[in-house]
């Protein structure tokens, strides 16, 4: 069976190992589809599994394990290869362990991680293949991703790869612990996502995406680890009749696999976008968007991530250990709930294309501009124009309610001059009355028609006086003129 077949049996092992009858039957059958050897090597697997019973998980075999592992390890601490000798582990998984290694030659001092692959030693096409990757491996050079140093082979055939040592932690780890604000947890994140688009358009999947892989140093950059789990779509130099890919994989882990990975299908770079977007979920929420996710069988995660509901939004699962984290959820609600879930849709073809389209619509949100995961509305548009545009926006407003308020002044003041005028008009009517009145008491009894006619005149030079004149002095004036006016005329009589 070839080694992406392998690599198969595996994953759906690892899937079905935990259900029971007739849910594994119909698992395997939608997993397996019409491919009969691939299903039978997995049964075959499942029912040796079952036929070990309870002493597969006994605390002995379990103590018994660990000890022969901690003894592999002790063998290699202290031995040399190349110029670096091994002085401590780092960590190990299923095809290999990674180790501190010191250099000893004397050329000068350097501490770097080697990786030993004893998978690599199990056939001769898995070796060859592994040296094909890790020639593709070294043309990886992008400041986030940890560097390929050398590689060969032990004494006893066994491959290495000497990486980039990484002072670092997670970078889960690293945000908790510094109680990251969201826009710092936003930016770490986009760092990683730029090492893993580098990856992408050299045709390299990382397939195992998680904090684990993923380390901040001292400093704050942001070192993507482990590419040699990686699937790397097209080879530099197949072997005639060859699959055009090459798997060096473990066990994948399952909180941050995507769901065609459990199923056993065709790997792409999209389902590097899925782990990233439960990664985000992690940094953004701080909790996992799979509710089995802890003490939960096997089965029952992968049950989960295959099925059709979707996670709740991160806004609603956001928690601190004291309990909900009301703050953060309200700076997820809207533009990263829907960012986060489109990262996490089931079906490959409706989540983001590329990693790019995943790290640009971050972007966007944090510029305030309208984000792709939730369309583009108008009022989404207004409103996110409003945030990007602050100062400008504050400033129109200002000068809005500056010109507001001095068309409302204007109207005020011309509505007291009118007033005002309508007060002086009607002082000069009663002015008038009076005066006449004064001029008849003087000059005895008058011809109505006469009365009238002076009536008529006073009136309006006093009217005219008052439309002419802005004050009421003036108006006052013209009333003593006509009153001095009318005493000479009654004096003449």
């Amino acid at each position: 069976m070839s080694t992406p077949d392998w690599e198969r049996v595996k994953t759906l092992f690892n899937a079905a190992v935990d259900l029971a009858g007739h849910d594994r039957t119909v698992y395997l059958r939608r997993a397996c589809g019409g491919d009969a050897q691939l299903r039978h090597e997995v049964e075959s697997l499942l029912h040796s599994h079952d036929g070990a019973g309870e002493f597969l998980e006994s605390t002995a075999v379990t103590e018994a394990a660990g000890a022969l592992e901690a003894d592999l390890t002790s063998r290699w601490i202290g031995r040399r290869i190349g110029p670096y000798v091994l002085v401590g582990e780092l960590g190990h998984g299923g095809m290999g362990q990674v180790f501190r290694a010191r250099r000893a030659d004397g050329q000068y001092e350097s501490e770097v991680a080697i990786k030993l692959v004893r998978a690599a030693c199990e056939s001769p096409s898995v070796h060859r293949r592994f040296l094909a990757e890790r020639q593709i491996l070294a043309g990886l050079v992008h400041p986030g991703i940890a560097r390929l140093l050398d590689g060969g082979a032990t004494e006893e055939g066994v491959p290495y790869l000497v990486m980039e040592l990484v002072d670092g932690e997670p970078i889960d780890g690293y945000c908790s612990a510094r109680a990251l604000p969201l826009r710092a947890r936003l930016g770490l994140f986009l760092a990683a996502c730029d090492a893993v688009s580098h990856a992408h358009r050299h045709l390299v999947v990382h397939r195992d995406l998680k904090p684990n892989n993923i380390f901040v140093t001292t400093d704050g950059t942001v070192k993507l680890l482990d590419f040699g789990v990686a699937k790397v779509l097209a080879s530099m130099n197949p072997a005639p009749g060859a699959e055009p890919t090459v798997t060096l994989m473990r066990a994948l882990t399952l909180n941050f696999a995507s769901p065609e990975q459990i199923r056993g299908e065709p790997v792409t770079t999209v389902s590097d976008v899925y782990s990233l977007g439960v990664l985000l979920y992690h940094l953004l929420a701080g909790a996992s968007p799979y509710r089995s996710a802890s003490g939960a069988s096997v089965s029952a995660v992968s049950r989960e991530i295959c099925g059709e509901q979707m996670p709740p939004l991160p806004s609603d699962a956001a928690r601190t250990p004291e309990g909900p984290d009301l703050t953060r959820r309200r700076q997820l609600r809207g533009d990263l709930d829907s960012i986060v879930m489109r990262a996490l849709q089931k079906d490959p073809a409706r989540r983001y294309s590329s990693v790019d389209q995943f790290a640009a619509d971050l972007r966007r949100h944090l510029e305030n501009r309208p984000v792709l995961a939730r369309g583009n509305t108008l009022s989404d548009r207004v409103m996110k124009f409003v945030r990007r545009h602050r100062l400008a926006t504050a400033a129109s407003v200002v000068a809005l309610i500056a010109v507001v308020a001095s068309v409302a002044l204007l109207a005020r003041n011309e509505r007291a001059q009118n007033a005002a005028a309508t007060r002086r008009l009607e002082a000069a009517h009663r002015t008038a009355r009076v005066l006449l009145r004064e001029l008849e008491a003087r000059g005895g009894v008058r011809a109505a028609g006469n009365g009238g006619a002076d009536t008529e005149q006073v009136l309006g030079r006093l009217e005219s006086q008052a439309e002419r004149s802005p004050s009421d002095e003036a108006l006052r004036n013209a009333l003593r003129a006509e009153r001095e006016a009318a005493a000479d005329t009654g004096s003449a009589r």
